[in-house]
């Protein structure tokens, strides 16, 4: 009986020790831990703050392109957004990206994902982010990977933003050691015709939503007094098309919706002017 249960012990020991070794020696393909926010931006470090390695010094090529290259945001919309790295012989890649107010450094926008399997929100401390899920930091094919997401801007002019990206090319030796931080930063500007300057101090927060447009869209503004307004659109050349409204508003928050179709206008860009004793705010607006 003693022998039976020696033998019995010597299995369920081997058993233990082979399904550890299987385990601990062949770890998942989905072992990038997550993180909190390393993008370089004030106040917190790169991904060098855990990694070794200087900022930008290794062999990979990031790419980070907000709305294919722009240097202006419009309040209220939503720009499609990729990080893209590539480097020779590495298989594990990963990002991490936050926008903020150059005024104080808060965050501003919304990110949203377009590939939830691949990509993830989250906030750490008071700040949100976008970055890679675990199995997303394997290279979709051995020295490439590539990330998508959309960034809305915030619905008012907060002055300047900037964009900051934490990317790392790792050698996949589960450990910190041997791999490639980078950073990257994109500033934008508030659009000259995004219409958030003031009539006089008799509007503020004046936005177009949705904004390109393709059926509805809605004007709405912050009237501090109550004001005669007209509402036009307008053509490229500065040719009025048609008057959208002319009222005396109430103070407080107005919301006017148009559709498209009733305004019987084709795809292309227009401007919305707000008129206010002959003193002028303007917004771009796109249909498609």
């Amino acid at each position: 009986m003693k022998k039976v249960s020696i033998l019995l012990g010597l299995c369920i020991t081997v058993f233990v020790i082979a399904s550890w070794t299987i385990i601990y020696s062949n770890p998942s393909p989905c072992d990038a831990p997550l993180v909190g926010g390393h993008t370089g931006a004030p106040g917190e470090t790169s991904c060098s703050g855990c990694h070794s390695g200087t900022d930008n010094a290794g062999a990979a090529t990031l790419t980070f392109n907000i709305g294919g290259g722009i240097t202006q945001y419009v309040p209220g919309q939503v720009y499609s957004c990729t990080v893209g790295i590539s480097q020779s012989g590495v298989d594990k890649m990963g990002f991490s990206c936050l926008a903020l107010r150059d005024f104080n450094n808060s965050t501003t926008g919304t990110f949203t994902l377009t590939d939830p399997l691949r990509t993830r929100t989250y906030v750490d401390g008071i700040r949100n982010y976008v970055s890679h899920k675990p199995c997303a930091a394997d290279a979709v094919t051995i020295g490439v990977n590539q990330w998508s997401f959309d960034w809305q801007a915030p619905s008012t002019n907060v002055g300047n933003i900037t964009l900051y990206l934490g990317a790392l090319a790792t050698n996949h030796n589960h450990a910190t050691s041997g791999d490639s931080p980078y950073t990257r930063s994109v500033t934008l500007t508030p659009s000259a015709t995004s219409g958030l300057n003031e009539i006089s101090g008799e509007i503020i927060n004046s936005t177009i939503v949705p904004n390109p447009a393709s059926n509805l869209f809605t004007i709405s503004f912050n009237n501090l007094s109550q004001n005669k307004i007209e509402i036009g659109l307008y053509d490229l050349q500065g040719k009025k098309i048609k008057n959208l409204a002319t009222e005396t508003y109430k103070a407080g928050l107005v919301k006017e919706e148009f559709s498209v179709n009733n305004l019987n206008i084709q795809s292309g860009i227009y401007f919305i002017k707000i008129n206010i004793d002959n003193k002028q705010l303007t917004q771009k607006l796109i249909i498609y």
